[in-house]
């Protein structure tokens, strides 16, 4: 009998496709196996998030901070608003380094708030610091 498992999904909330690219391949770099899937925005998210099975929830959200429209404020605070979607992890990912930034996000559920890395090496550190966040289904 063969056992299939299966790997954490992870989605990514990023308006720049190239920052998905860079945790997509850092996340390849790891031990762990993830299904990394990324959303260009917040409203894009929440559609993805609405349209799938809680079975096939995402175990971690991570969520860029300034995207256009929907920023990571307000898709935090759907996320952690909604039932079905409040337990999971989000961790904020982000340029800005404003202590409000920071308080706001912790204030409205974010498991955790880094600094965006200006280099490859840096979203190695990235995916490190999620790993032990993310939950099994």
């Amino acid at each position: 009998m063969s056992q299939t498992t299966t790997n954490p999904k992870v989605l990514y909330v990023d308006d720049d496709n190239d920052d998905c690219i860079f945790l997509s391949e850092s996340f390849a770099a790891t031990a762990i196996e993830t299904n990394l899937v990324c959303a260009s925005g917040g409203e894009e998210a929440i559609l993805y998030l609405n349209s799938i099975n809680d079975d096939s929830l995402p175990s971690l959200i991570i969520l860029d901070l300034n995207m256009p429209r929907w920023d990571g404020r307000q898709t935090l605070s759907y996320i952690k608003s909604n039932p079905h979607f409040a337990g999971i992890p989000v961790v904020i990912l982000s340029t800005s380094e404003n202590k409000r930034d920071k308080e706001v996000c912790a204030g409205l559920g974010a498991a955790s708030y880094l600094q965006k890395p200006v280099h490859y090496e840096g979203y190695k550190e990235i995916v490190r610091n999620c790993i032990p966040l993310m939950k099994s289904h």
